[in-house]
């Protein structure tokens, strides 16, 4: 605006002096280059004030981004090791039940493996054959008072009711136990999952198998079997490997774990059975064969023992009692196809066809003497249950009696008081139907809570 009026009054004024205008050209040029350059610095100061202020925006979007960056991926790593523990495969059944185990707890020569061999041949079930046994190997002896053996026991019941095998050393022992070389015609089947597919290369009805057929067992692939492949866990011990000898560890193991239930099948058989076939097998001896001083401490020790278990059944809750059967031998080796149903039932387990078949044939004797030789493993059920009748000495069967009166009457067996004619009439039965631990299980109902103090 100055430099216009400047102009102008120049063009107006033509007669001024050559040096006012000089001068007045001067000043106008400065103040141009002044405006010129107030113009360019507002210019320039505008121009980078707006793009501050436009990258502003984009920066913060950028400071939040970097912060998701580093926030998101631990979600997005999270996530599936989530998904992955909630859909993991479920074992057989695909539904989200507690694993089953069932434990047959019978004192030795009392017909236990003949019981356990029925759910050896079932094909749902796992089974093993006396894991007590793995618990002595592994501590070097049979002490059931011993506190290591018993913290021993604990863990590796423990870990058998959930298909878990503790470690290679407990796998190992199965691994010799299981696989070692027996007595030619004798029955190595104790545990029929462990000598077949995919423990061995041949199922054992196959004329091809061969236990050098049969890989070493591996711990990972028994514990994915079990859990996968079989519905129940059965197991057969022994009394007097049990620690202290009785029910309380067991019912202790299966009270505390919510993975797993436990039912109890409680075998008994009439001691005059029980204890000369101790004998005879070597289980002890008597030195003085008038006094029988060894079948005297035997009784004792069997029949005690006996009833110190059967008190810890009686003082069970009645929730708990529904969780337990009491059989004796004598009822199953009398007619086991008869009372097959009601152990298959009480076991949650189907009927099956190779079972019943198998369970006739070890029932009764072959027909022809090379049969018999081909199949020691076979024998008339009811003839060897009653065996002692007419094999052993009335005097053995009166020191038998007199030790154990209590027991016997509380199991509904009948004593024969020294009568030799009662003994040996096996149409005379020596079994009552009602009995008194029998009326203790009477009231039962659907769950199980141990509980001793």
């Amino acid at each position: 605006m100055l430099c216009f009026s400047s102009a102008v009054g120049f063009a107006v004024s033509a007669r001024m002096s050559l040096l006012s205008r000089l001068g007045r050209k001067r000043l106008c040029w400065k103040g141009f280059r002044v405006i010129l350059l107030t113009s360019i610095f507002l210019s320039i100061a505008v121009l980078v004030s707006n793009v501050v202020m436009n990258q502003r925006p984009s920066r913060i979007q950028e400071s939040q981004d970097a912060f998701k960056f580093k926030e998101e991926p631990e979600i997005q790593r999270a996530a599936p090791v989530f998904y992955e523990e909630k859909e993991r495969p479920l074992p057989t059944g695909g539904d989200n039940k507690k694993r089953l185990n069932l434990i047959i707890v019978a004192h030795g020569r009392s017909g236990s493996t003949f019981l356990g061999n029925i759910f050896n041949h079932h094909p749902s079930v796992f089974y093993l054959f006396e894991p007590y046994q793995t618990v002595e190997r592994l501590v070097g002896t049979q002490a059931p008072y011993n506190q290591h053996y018993q913290e021993t026991a604990f863990r590796w019941m423990q870990g058998i009711f959930q298909c878990d095998f503790v470690s290679a050393a407990h796998v190992d022992d199965l691994q010799s136990y299981y696989r070692k070389k027996y007595a030619e015609n004798y029955n190595p089947m104790k545990s029929l999952v462990l000598l077949s597919p995919p423990f061995c290369r041949y199922n054992t009805t196959d004329p091809r198998w061969a236990l050098e057929s049969c890989p070493p067992l591996d711990q990972q692939t028994m514990e994915d079997e079990c859990k996968n492949e079989y519905s129940i866990t059965v197991v057969k011990v022994l009394i007097t490997r049990m620690p202290e000898q009785n029910l309380k560890q067991l019912f202790s193991i299966c009270e505390t774990s919510n993975q797993f239930e436990c039912k109890f099948i409680f075998l008994v058989r009439d001691p005059r059975g029980i204890i000369p076939s101790s004998r005879a097998v070597g289980f002890y001896g008597d030195n003085d064969r008038t006094a029988l001083n060894g079948t005297q401490q035997f009784s004792k020790n069997i029949c005690g023992l006996t009833e110190a278990n059967l008190n810890i059944i009686r003082s069970l809750r009645s929730l708990e009692k529904s969780q337990l059967m009491l059989l004796r031998y004598e009822d199953l080796a009398a007619n086991p196809l008869k009372t097959l149903p009601s152990l298959l039932k009480f076991a949650g387990l189907p009927m099956d066809e190779s079972l019943s078949k198998w369970l006739y044939l070890a029932s009764h004797l072959p027909e022809t003497e090379s049969e018999r030789k081909a199949a020691r493993w076979r024998q008339d059920s009811q003839e060897g249950a009653e065996r002692w009748r007419w094999k052993v000495n009335p005097g053995t069967i009166s020191v038998i009696e007199h030790h154990c009166e209590h027991v016997m009457n509380v199991l509904g067996y009948i004593p024969v008081n020294g009568s030799r004619q009662l003994q040996t009439n096996l149409s005379a039965s020596l079994l009552k139907d009602n009995y008194e631990a029998l009326q203790w299980l009477n009231d039962q109902s659907t769950s199980l809570q141990f509980n001793f103090d």
